[in-house]
């Protein structure tokens, strides 16, 4: 606003309008609070060329939020109430001006999700995933199952050597990852047929659950509920006849195909995350850890001093893999830039005694869980300009895998540094190499050739090659009659 007072010198209270700083100024009159007040308050800005400025309103409660995936509503300070599209969190929004509620509306929102698609993100992901709403998931009946159900028999699964694992009768049990990730597969559709005999879970019924997520997420739940019907099988609940699991495939590896899976970071990326993170802070830190030790997050997030070793009069990163369920132990010495980055994190006093990064309690670095961690990740990229939305912590492992592939490393050294245990991953990677290597030495072949021929000859005013005038020439007319 431009309105001010002060008090002269006999103490009266004076208004007056100022538009700049060191501009001048309009006194106002009239008694404050009237509507001759707000005239003379209003006449005064137009004469000194101001805009008047709107006040802020009181603040309204928000609308609730839309089932409609990637549609957002908020309000403004000036009680404004603006839907917009936005497909992940530092993307554009895009506002969508047309009355909620009609087709109008509707068909903004289409325009608005194609064209962010298209910028950002894989058009299956969109249309495939309609069961993906924001509203919470209803809650699960507390009553014991009845027998024979599908929420019965999901919750023996649970109580299972399958689930938990035993290797006195040859079970590993699952990940507490993949526990999770299962769970909240499988629980979405017990609201529905939670309650109702497993005979109900057809591969109709099933494929129908597929159709309505992306591939990846149908993938998922279709391995969610085949460790199940496995377990079913082993108990003699289900003949394996009756498996609904039979001739059901996913798109998730045709998907991973044609998307790559997540996108590796290039060189820019990271010259443009260390410009942003100088070394002794937390966000380059987590870089290094990434970059130097090839570690996937399920292991970067908990890597910390003790897991320094000293190995053949050497500095050395040890770690057991969280992937193999600590079976296979990874060995890579300290990358001398490595060392730099921790001697500056530890000048900084940012390291803790049991991870290197994670989460500040009362100035204790404690642990974090991977989620957290890798989100943590996220959020430092974005700020630092890498926000395609498939480059994430993977992204600067699958990075390095390639420059190991062009450093001529083998299959054993690399699986031995990125903790593989199958060579296909290795030989995808050495393999595309040694394909870009060949068309490079290629083209250098025709390159060569091309210059040598243009030593041979020269090009006349319609581009034709004629030789010199002492060339010998030989037609390959006269090569097969020869032949002949």
């Amino acid at each position: 606003m431009y309105l001010y007072f002060n008090y002269s010198e006999s103490g009266s209270l004076r208004w007056y309008v100022k538009v700049s700083r060191k501009g001048r100024r309009i006194g106002i009159c009239e008694e404050y609070g009237t509507t001759a007040f707000d005239a003379a308050y209003e006449a005064g800005v137009a004469a000194l060329g101001g805009v008047l400025r709107m006040r802020r309103v009181k603040r309204i409660a928000t609308p609730d939020q839309p089932e409609r995936r990637y549609l957002y509503v908020d309000v403004s300070q000036r009680g404004q109430v603006r839907y917009y599209v936005q497909l992940l969190n530092k993307l554009p929004k895009i506002r969508i001006k047309a009355e909620y509620g009609t087709s109008e509306f509707d068909d903004e929102v289409d325009a608005a999700v194609a064209g962010q698609i298209a910028l950002y993100g894989n058009e299956g992901d969109y249309i495939n995933a309609q069961k993906q709403r924001n509203e919470e998931r209803p809650a699960l009946s507390n009553t014991p199952a009845r027998p024979g159900t599908l929420r019965w028999y999901w919750n023996g699964y649970k109580q299972s050597d399958h689930w938990l694992g035993d290797l006195s009768v040859g079970h590993e049990g699952l990940a507490e990852s993949t526990r999770l990730q299962r769970t909240g597969l499988i629980e979405s559709i017990l609201p529905e047929n939670g309650e109702k005999p497993f005979a109900v879970l057809t591969r109709k019924v099933i494929k129908a659950e597929m159709k309505a997520r992306t591939p990846s997420q149908a993938g998922n739940l279709l391995s969610a509920l085949r460790g199940m019907v496995r377990w079913m099988i082993d108990e003699k609940h289900l003949d394996e006849d009756d498996d609904p699991t039979i001739g059901l495939k996913s798109g998730k590896a045709k998907a991973s195909r044609e998307t790559g899976g997540f996108l590796p970071w290039t060189e820019d990326d990271m010259a443009q995350y260390r410009a942003k993170w100088p070394l002794g802070t937390e966000a380059r830190l987590m870089f290094d850890i990434l970059h130097y030790t090839f570690l996937r997050l399920g292991d970067a997030h908990r890597f910390g001093p003790p897991h320094l070793r000293q190995i053949v009069r050497r500095m050395a990163v040890q770690i057991a893999t969280e992937k193999s369920r600590g079976n296979t132990t990874v060995t890579v010495p300290v990358h001398p830039e490595f060392a730099e980055s921790l001697r500056a994190a530890r000048a900084a006093n940012i390291i803790g005694a049991e991870v290197f990064t994670g989460k500040l309690v009362r100035g204790r670095v404690l642990p974090m869980n991977k989620k957290a961690w890798a989100g943590k990740f996220k959020k430092y990229a974005v700020l630092a300009g890498v926000n395609e939305p498939k480059k994430s912590c993977h992204g600067v492992r699958k990075a390095r895998a390639e420059v190991a592939a062009y450093a001529d490393c083998t299959e054993s050294q690399m699986m031995a540094m990125f903790g593989w245990t199958d060579p296909k991953m290795p030989a995808h990677y050495i393999a595309q190499a040694n394909r870009e290597r060949l068309g490079i030495s290629g083209m250098e072949k025709i390159v060569t050739f091309d210059q040598s021929q243009s030593g041979d000859g020269r090009l006349d005013a319609n581009g034709t090659r004629t030789t010199r005038k002492n060339g010998v020439v030989t037609f390959p007319g006269n090569i097969r009659k020869k032949a002949q």
